[in-house]
């Protein structure tokens, strides 16, 4: 592998003891180049060992250019008392995985704290997601792979079907004490969309979601229930519920491409290099044509290529007004669909 892995540990008063924590640099780096970086969360019983083992699958991304160099990292906290959720009583583990981690590695590897992503699985997914749902406007992006997100408003109302071996005490730590409702809205990914949604919606977080609709924690019902609330709050995001899909399985080894994948797409559109100035030059051209009261002969029209969208747009930008003007609703990302 052009790549190399690096472990260390990690201490910091905001948990008790070291903290293990793994990272994958790209080939050729050195602390002259200042990367982006990718924050893996991983899921419950796992640790940092799980870059590791994903090493080989961002080494192949870099090769073929899907994924910006970038330095990824991945702290070890644990299930039972970690679960990515600060307590007032000692370990403070949302905390260190949003501030301490990602400050410790600007000082080590030299990584651009304006371009931060992160991505988890399971417990890991949970923990991005809220994570970056607190400070919408300090992250890049985030993906979140079958999150742990429990269906539930408060603690009482939490079902079997969603509490599942260590989920049962994940929704008992939620809540402090396993009944506090405040602790627990405090804890709640859905909970903090709710609170922050104008912030999510002016940062125009790049918000990926995935999970298999045969998971065997049913983790996609608060997947579903995290995708109609984003949908409904007019919220962009990206979101796969994948046919026959478990928890692991050919899954374990997919999402996380898809998920590496999406990020790839966001640090590329966000550096400028999704488009050729060949595209750039005819989407400027379709522009200014509109703005000159279409005079002419349109540009001509790449309808295969990017400027496509940006074409269809200005032909069309009458009625698209016209729309609006007779129905507000239709100047949302979202339309509603209830009924």
């Amino acid at each position: 592998m052009d790549s190399s892995l690096v472990r260390d540990v990690i201490r910091d008063p905001l948990v008790p003891d070291d903290v293990a924590y793994t990272v994958v640099l790209p080939g050729g780096w050195t602390t002259d180049e200042r990367l982006p970086l990718i924050l893996l969360l991983h899921g419950a019983n796992s640790s940092s060992d799980l870059l590791a083992r994903l090493q080989p699958v961002i080494d192949g991304m870099w090769r073929d250019g899907s994924l910006t160099r970038s330095v990824v990292a991945c702290a070890s906290t644990p299930t039972v008392g970690g679960f990515y959720i600060d307590r007032p009583e000692g370990g403070s583990w949302e905390s260190l995985i949003a501030t301490a981690f990602p400050r410790l590695l600007e000082q080590r590897y030299r990584i651009d704290p304006d371009r931060i992503l992160l991505m988890g699985s399971s417990m890991g997914g949970y923990g991005a997601l809220k994570i970056v749902f607190a400070e919408p406007a300090r992250w890049q992006a985030v993906a979140a792979i079958a999150p742990a997100l429990l269906p539930a408003d408060a603690p009482q109302d939490l079902r079997p079907r969603n509490t599942l071996s260590v989920l049962a005490q994940f929704g008992r730590e939620m809540a402090g004490d396993g009944t506090d409702p405040r602790r627990f809205a405090a804890n709640s990914v859905l909970h903090r969309l709710r609170a922050n949604a104008d912030a999510i919606r002016a940062s125009e977080l790049p918000i990926f979601l995935r999970c298999g609709d045969r998971d065997m924690f049913h983790l996609h019902d608060g997947t579903e229930q995290l995708h109609r609330a984003l949908w409904d709050l007019d919220i962009g995001h990206e979101y796969h519920l994948v046919f026959g899909a478990d928890h692991l399985g050919p899954e374990a080894v997919a999402a996380p491409r898809a998920a590496l994948a999406f990020l790839g797409a966001v640090q590329r559109a966000q550096a400028g290099e999704d488009r050729t100035a060949a595209d750039r030059e005819l989407e400027a051209a379709w522009l200014a044509w509109a703005a000159g009261g279409r005079q002419g002969p349109p540009p001509d029209l790449d309808a295969f290529g990017v400027t496509g969208p940006t074409a269809m747009r200005v032909l069309m930008e009458p009625e698209l007004t016209e729309m609006v003007r007779r129905d507000p609703t239709a100047a949302r990302r979202y339309g509603s669909v209830s009924p």
